[in-house]
């Protein structure tokens, strides 16, 4: 019998909102992006919101705020904003789901848009086992937007979830997937389990009548410490890390 997987969402599923939102508002509220920068940040969620976001073209933009600061410079603004501001919005429901799951022997996996550095900080703080995010490419010292390959959204994150799986010899068929949005569908309808949380209208819509099961998350989590992530996805990004991890003091 093959190895059962839970995958799950981040943003509005095992975050109270968008950890994009979050992190830039962190920024400009600490000085390290220009209010107006904020603009496209806010229309980018909308377009998401509406299931028609550009994922091509906002990851690139991403990438071009990223890499206009120099790496260990991102990592710890980054680093700030998880500890500051992710970190307490985590959902409580979403962390017992996880221990739960890994009570019963299945693999626990974080299946998100954000970028690597995020997804492995909430990975590390909850108790997950493994991520599926969108790795962050790294040219020299700075960040770059030429990315290559799927991003994992919408058909990207089932086609990584499918690689994932059949690494592991995993029948996605007998997994779990927890999301609230209706870009997830594609994963949504490939998993034997699919699992609403907090669902948006469209999502709702999308999925009426199939009876699929749904949860409201909507308490906080409340961790005894702040946990780091032992490894990355990428080799340019665990470097770049460990340096960080390093000196991380002098950043502080």
């Amino acid at each position: 019998m093959s190895e059962i997987v839970a995958f799950f969402d981040l943003d509005h599923t095992l975050l109270d909102g968008s950890n994009g939102n979050i992190l830039a508002l962190s920024m400009v509220k600490n000085g390290q992006m220009k209010a107006r920068g904020i603009l496209w940040v806010i229309w980018y969620s909308v377009l998401y919101r509406l299931n028609k976001l550009p994922r091509k073209e906002v990851y690139r933009k991403v990438l071009e705020v990223m890499g206009s600061y120099p790496v260990l410079e991102m990592i710890e603004m980054m680093d700030n904003g998880f500890e500051e501001r992710i970190l307490p919005r985590l959902f409580d429901g979403g962390a017992r789901l996880i221990r739960w799951h890994r009570s019963m022997g299945h693999r626990t996996v974080i299946a998100t848009a954000a970028g690597e550095y995020i997804a492995e900080r909430v990975r590390a703080q909850i108790g997950a086992d493994d991520t599926i995010a969108t790795p962050i490419p790294i040219r020299g010292q700075r960040i770059s937007s030429e990315h290559e390959g799927p991003t994992a959204f919408m058909e990207g994150k089932l086609e990584m979830a499918l690689d994932y799986c059949g690494k592991s010899g995993v029948d996605i068929s007998r997994c779990y997937f927890y999301s609230d949005s209706a870009s997830d569908l594609p994963l949504l309808e490939a998993v034997g389990n699919p699992v609403l949380v907090n669902p948006q209208v469209s999502l709702r819509i999308a999925v009426r009548g199939r009876g699929w099961s749904r949860l409201k998350f909507r308490k906080h989590a409340r961790f005894d410490s702040i946990r780091r992530p032992e490894k990355f996805l990428t080799p340019e990004m665990e470097k770049f890390s460990r340096i960080y991890e390093e000196n991380r003091a002098q950043y502080k």
